[in-house]
């Protein structure tokens, strides 16, 4: 009932962990960061097996901490529903062996069963923009407050199948979010003066003499014309096809915020970046009563999720989160007799989501002027995770016994295009002698008054040649180069076999003994697809060496060469 009537931001019953003593709101709880907290859900792991946060790409776009591409929600790989909850307990330090996984909190949550009465709820939540406040500076350039309607609804029924022998539960949650979001950093565009092919910049006429600008000749508001900057740059000249990228980008994106770039040839362009998401999940569990002493449930989660993530500029395709993670869980409790019992759990939860990008060519931009896309990659992961947990109580004389393990199996399977297309930019560091080769000719021609990096930047961008290329390389195992576009695909595995003892000892009715012991073993991560290298040389020795040779006043550059390793290399 408190889960229920308790205030919660987005239903998110993860919030509720803020709510207990020594938690902050990241989820760190009494000194402990956030990665180390340890979430079950019917007494199964239901943790992000990759980072182990209390995130997931599941993340609420309503959130008003979300600045940039959708800060991720405190939750877990499922999203719980608040109406599908029944327990929600946390142990926030010093737990028991049977609990002790890690040295944060220790979060366990429980679904609601349904019973021999029928029970049902609906809900539905609906919020306007009427009473948000606008962006700062949204307002200090002239732009609308964000949209923002927000649509949570659904219900859960419960009830028997069989009196007394089998019963069901059903919990729906859905959100339809319409909202937008003002950027938070502007992004760079180019002025029209630009766009046609000129340069502004404070200094001098043609032809003055340096020494003269400023003392016997005023400084001014100067323009270089295309024809004057290619007779600066006999060589080069002024590429026609950048100066007709940058004119098409100042018709699309008039700057409206001078807070950034030189304010002459280059500043900024705020708008609210649309992002849209419909989030779904479904949960349904059934429980037995098999025998007298015996009961077993089985419950599933799925979840399904498409939220947009912050965009280059307002016409440009949209990044995106697809995920669709689910969860498994079944259990038996065997009550054996009246001072033991035994409880099984399975659990099979998967995240499984895909980060869209916004390309899928090489990123070309034009350095603090102006960048097309944002050139997110796309990423796609999907992490399966077993879970087998066996507790076996044993209550005898003044002592409380449990023995248990917790045995779970990873798996870690993605592709990624991070690295699956080259980049280049129009860089004025990347000129031999950097920016200077830009500015010396034209303060050589017009004398600059003060800075000259936005003149630098400004022309560079004109001249158009990419003087900073990266060449990216995806390689297959056996050392074949593949096509530029191929992503790296990996599958990452690792098991973790964990064994506890434990022992409460009433000595008195006033004093109680807690103690017991949990081992935990992990095995080391390797990549199934033989995608694994070490040193030849083992890199304790390669650092010895080094350290020798810095004793002895030398320098040690002994090449490193890396072979294939892992078990799927043997």
């Amino acid at each position: 009932r408190h889960i229920t009537e308790l205030p919660l931001e987005g239903r998110n019953v993860a919030n509720l962990l803020s709510l207990q003593p020594g938690a902050t709101r990241d989820g760190s709880v009494a000194g402990a960061r956030a990665d180390q907290s340890n979430v079950t859900l019917d007494g199964v792991d239901i943790n992000e097996a990759e980072t182990n946060q209390l995130s997931n790409p599941n993340s609420d776009p309503a959130d008003s901490t979300n600045a940039l591409n959708l800060v991720p929600e405190r939750s877990s790989v499922i999203r719980l529903n608040a109406e599908a909850v029944e327990e929600f307990r946390v142990t926030t330090s010093n737990p028991n062996a049977n609990q002790g996984r890690s040295g944060g909190a220790q979060v366990a949550l429980v679904t609601k069963s349904g019973s021999n009465e029928f029970h049902g709820a609906l809900f539905e939540f609906y919020r306007t923009k009427k009473f948000s406040a606008n962006d700062f500076f949204n307002n200090l350039s002239g732009i609308e407050k964000p949209a923002l309607i927000r649509h949570t609804f659904g219900g859960a029924l419960g009830g028997p199948i069989l009196k007394d022998r089998a019963f069901f539960f059903y919990s729906f949650e859905g959100d339809r979010i319409t909202r937008s979001q003002p950027i938070e950093i502007p992004r760079n565009v180019p002025l029209p003066s630009l766009g046609r092919g000129e340069v502004r910049f404070f200094g001098c006429p043609p032809g003055t003499a340096i020494d003269d600008c400023g003392e016997s000749v005023p400084v001014t508001l100067q323009t270089l014309t295309t024809a004057q900057l290619n007779s600066i740059f006999p060589l080069v000249g002024m590429n026609p096809a950048a100066i007709n990228v940058l004119r098409d980008a100042a018709a699309r994106y008039p700057a409206n915020d001078f807070t950034t770039g030189d304010g002459l040839n280059h500043a900024g362009f705020r708008f609210n970046t649309p992002l849209p998401a419909e989030r779904n999940s479904h949960v349904g569990k059934f429980d037995f009563n098999l025998t007298n002493s015996q009961t077993a449930f089985v419950r599933a989660s799925v979840i399904y999720d498409l939220i947009a993530r912050e965009r280059q500029f307002p016409d440009t395709p949209a990044p995106t989160i697809w995920s669709h993670p689910l969860g498994v869980a079944a259990g038996h409790t065997w009550t054996i007799n009246n001072s033991m019992v035994n409880n099984f759990r399975y659990g099979f939860t998967r995240e499984a989501f895909s980060q869209q990008g916004d390309s899928g060519e090489n990123a070309i931009s034009f350095r603090f002027i102006f960048s097309p896309r944002t050139f997110s990659r796309t990423l796609t992961r999907i992490t399966p995770v077993q879970n087998f947990t066996n507790d076996f109580s044993w209550v005898k004389g003044n002592h409380n016994f449990g023995f248990g393990t917790n045995i779970r199996l990873v798996r870690n399977r993605r592709d990624s295009f991070a690295n699956a297309f080259d980049n280049a930019i129009t860089n004025p560091s990347f000129y031999q002698g950097g920016g200077a080769t830009i500015a010396d000719p034209v303060n050589d021609f017009a004398p600059i008054s003060g800075s000259t990096t936005g003149v630098e930047n400004a022309v560079t961008a004109l001249i158009g040649r990419l003087s900073q290329y990266s060449a990216l390389f995806t390689f297959d195992r056996d050392g074949t180069l593949l096509p530029s576009g191929t992503p790296a695909a990996r599958e990452f595995r690792t098991e973790e076999y964990d064994f506890y003892f434990q022992d409460s000892w009433k000595i008195k009715p006033n004093l109680t003994f807690t103690y017991g012991l949990r081992y935990g073993y992990s095995t080391p991560v390797y990549e199934k697809n033989g995608f694994e290298v070490k040193t030849t040389v083992p890199l304790s020795e390669f650092f010895e060496a080094r350290r020798a040779a810095a004793l002895q006043g030398q320098s040690l550059n002994t090449p490193l060469t890396l072979e294939l390793s892992g078990q799927a290399n043997n």
